[in-house]
């Protein structure tokens, strides 16, 4: 056992009061080791090195670890020179933070084996995994990487009995086990270093390393054993034999174990080039897989017509589901906020984005979704036609009384109280306008009017997108986007003019329901103000995949009951008087659970797997609960009678579910939305570098082949983005080689042209 010394790094441990009770749940013992001192009274008992809820071990329970455990037991094989130690586990995670604990039955017989070397490994992973999800996806990669650990192990509710007789092995270093898995991912990145000097300090990470790349490449040969030592000459200073020696064995087990009994594991021989590249149908650069949307997520009465509608028209589903949406948004905005947690509030008003070409029914799924909010918006403008008339008109006259006094109060007709006495019925006088739910063609300017006029309400509901154009300053010259900014957030909006009066919103409701082609969304993402400023971060992007080819002329339309129980839910929403005050709407504790491990899923990826798109995946939660207002409140039939009072709303977990599940599929959309930012020009240089290369029939290249064919691609950095983006998709690959002698200048990696591009040409 070592001796006391600190830990490499920090790590929580949950311990039971009881030593070897598996029937035990309860580990309410909480202890931060400082040392092994520490570490070893605390693992003495049962533990584990989960947070769970109420300290009660089970999936459902899991919260967040700092570490990730592996269990060992060598049960791979019954021959012992094919057993790991925690020198070969060291050797396989060379510069990764981890330690080793021997377990209870170490070197001891076990369910019928013999005794072996059986152990605990605690990883460091840097970061809190805070969903079960994730902590089971990243065990499930470790156990893919190295297949000796206990599969029964890997759960996200794994316990460990007590050892009080624990060894330990510390290994500190750089890495963490989630950076170890990363650099996997290239280790071919060995060989292109083959010529390098390997330094003091990364002497043992890098000679396991080409180990293992050899006995990938060349299986366990005489000639890999040759190479291997070949390379160990680069390390400065050498290594001894004895230390070498040990690396290799690690190595050897590693590729007996985990590489050679992989099915996926291609020979030696067919790495090494006797065997052609097994081709496939290269991928279309247009096509881009996203998910459809979760129409089940609906209410009924939603679900229900957007399915009839999309039917008639043969449009996308997706595309009538997010204009829906945003026709619940216009119906509630302003009248609810949702509360996900106390401290934190959301408008109930959302933004949102439809991406298709011309020539896909945009317009006619239009007007189909939002015919309820037209059709109640004429029928109160009609009610109220007589009161808004006669507003105008007494408008009109106390403001012609006011000039008249003016007047006469500067001639000295009249006295000051006068003309205190008219201002003051101007400006309690409460004029009645038309009822205005949206608007589609409008200015910057005019959308702050509009929002002042309805009591900070208003809504942009437009089949087309040139509301970017205004925005970007088409007409003004000058960016301005703080309205629709402030729309959405609910900012106090001031704006003052010169000439005219200034403009207060205190808390701004604004609805975007815009639908654009894509060529209009590629503008959109490239604005760097736009980006900047968080205005592309607010949408909800929709990006269905077009029915253009295999839509039909005939199609059911939507039966009456199901457009009357659509109209039904929003006539319901929109009859809901607007309150002083905006109603708040509560989450039940299962939604609460549910929104909080959905929030605590996203948080650590913002920083690495959705770092291109972090500024819309920081605003995803926020959204999420935002809808799920909208589906609790459409999920909800309320009386508009006199002496009722409402029940309060609260979202339920099977609502704030269906929300996570909306939510998700936006993700996906966004995802591809914001990669289409520069990717039109990445395709059309990989759509030139492919005639050029066809055009010359090559059937292999390097790439200064392709800038000799391709006098616009002048640089190696606009060459290899699209080589790159060509290998992915298949149309080529690079080919191996490994005839570089270490001497000279190495040889211009070779690209080989796939043998489809050439079918049906003479």
């Amino acid at each position: 056992m070592k001796e006391n010394t600190n830990l490499p790094f920090p790590l929580t441990i949950y311990q039971a009061d009881c030593c070897g009770n598996a029937k035990n749940t309860k580990y309410p013992i909480v202890v931060s080791p400082p040392d092994i001192d520490t570490l070893i009274k605390a693992i003495s008992h049962d533990h584990n090195f989960i947070l769970f809820k109420d300290n009660q071990r089970s999936v459902t329970n899991y919260i967040g670890a700092d570490v990730i455990t592996a269990d060992c037991d060598n049960d791979h094989s019954d021959n012992e020179e094919d057993w790991f130690t925690a020198e070969d586990i060291f050797n396989k995670y060379p510069g990764v933070k981890l330690i080793i604990t021997t377990s209870r039955h170490y070197m001891q017989w076990k369910d019928g084996k013999s005794p072996r070397p059986r152990y605990h490994i605690v990883f460091y992973v840097g970061h809190i995994l805070s969903s079960v999800t994730e902590y089971t996806a990243l065990i499930q990669k470790i156990q893919a990487d190295f297949p000796i650990y206990d599969t029964n192990a890997m759960d996200g509710a794994r316990f460990f009995f007590g050892n009080p007789n624990t060894e330990f092995f510390i290994q500190d270093g750089s890495l963490t086990i989630t950076d170890y898995l990363h650099m996997l991912e290239s280790e071919e990145e060995a060989f292109a270093n083959m010529d390098e000097k390997i330094h003091e300090g990364t002497r043992n990470k890098t000679m396991y390393r080409k180990a293992v790349c050899l006995l990938k490449r060349y299986g366990d040969t005489e000639e890999m054993t040759t190479k291997y030592y070949a390379e160990a000459e680069k390390c400065i200073p050498r290594l001894e034999d004895e230390e070498l020696h040990t690396i290799l064995g690690s190595a050897h087990k590693y590729y007996k174990t985990a590489i050679a009994t992989n099915p996926n594991y291609i020979s030696p021989e067919e790495y090494n080039g006797n065997k052609e590249p097994q081709w496939e149908v290269p991928i279309p650069f247009d096509n881009i897989e996203v998910p459809e949307f979760p129409i089940e997520a609906f209410p009924p009465g939603i679900g229900d017509y957007v399915v009839a509608l999309s039917e008639q028209n043969q449009t996308p589903v997706d595309m009538t589901a997010t204009i829906s949406l945003a026709v619940l948004s216009v119906s509630n905005q302003g009248k609810a906020q949702v509360q996900p947690k106390p401290g934190w509030r959301e408008n109930t008003n959302i933004y949102c984005d439809v991406i298709l070409p011309p020539s896909e029914k945009k317009s006619a799924s239009l007007s189909g979704g939002t015919y309820p909010i037209d059709n109640y918006e004429a029928e109160e403008n009609a009610k109220n036609a007589y009161a808004i008339e006669q507003s105008k008109t007494r408008l009109r006259v106390l403001e012609k009384r006011q000039k008249t006094i003016e007047d006469m109060v500067a001639k000295g007709k009249a006295e000051m109280s006068e003309l205190d006495k008219i201002a003051k019925e101007i400006t309690d006088f409460h004029e009645v306008r038309p009822l205005r739910l949206y608007t589609d063609d409008i200015t910057t300017e005019k959308i702050a009017s509009v929002l002042a006029e309805n009591d900070g309400r208003a809504a942009i509901i437009s089949s087309e997108g040139g509301i970017f154009d205004i925005l970007s300053g088409i007409y003004t010259k000058n960016v301005n986007i703080d309205v629709i900014l402030k729309g959405y957030s609910g900012d106090a909006l001031r704006v003052d003019r010169i000439g005219r009066n200034s403009i207060t919103v205190m808390n701004p409701t604004l609805t975007l329901m815009l639908m654009v082609q894509p060529s209009v969304l590629s503008g959109l993402m490239a604005n760097s103000t736009f980006r900047g400023r968080g205005l592309t971060a607010r949408f909800l992007y929709c990006m269905p995949k077009s029915n253009i080819g295999r839509r039909k002329y005939y199609s059911a339309p939507v039966p009456e009951d199901v457009a009357k129980r659509y109209e039904a839910v929003i006539r319901n929403m929109l009859e809901d008087e607007y309150p002083e005050t905006p109603e708040i709407i509560t989450l039940s504790s299962e939604a609460d659970a549910a929104l909080a491990s959905f929030a605590d899923e996203l948080e650590p990826k913002i920083t690495n797997e959705y770092a291109d798109i972090s500024d819309w995946v920081g605003k995803l939660v926020g959204n999420t609960a935002r809808i799920a207002a909208l589906l609790c409140r459409a999920s909800v039939y309320r009386s508009h009678d006199f002496l009722d009072e409402p029940e309060p709303l609260v979202i339920s977990g099977e609502i704030m579910n269906n929300a996570i599940r909306i939510g998700r599929y936006y993700l996906e959309h966004a995802k591809v939305a914001f990669s289409l930012m520069g990717a039109d020009n990445v395709v059309k240089q990989c759509k030139y570098v492919l005639n050029a290369v066809t055009s010359a029939g090559l059937t292999e290249f390097t790439r200064r082949d392709i800038m000799r064919l391709c006098r616009s691609l002048k640089k190696v950095e606009d060459v290899q983005p699209v080589l790159d983006h060509l290998a992915e998709y298949g149309y080529i690959t690079l080919k191996d080689s490994d005839t570089y002698s270490g001497k000279g200048r190495r040889l211009a990696s070779i690209y080989l042209v796939n043998p489809y591009l050439y079918q049906g040409k003479d």
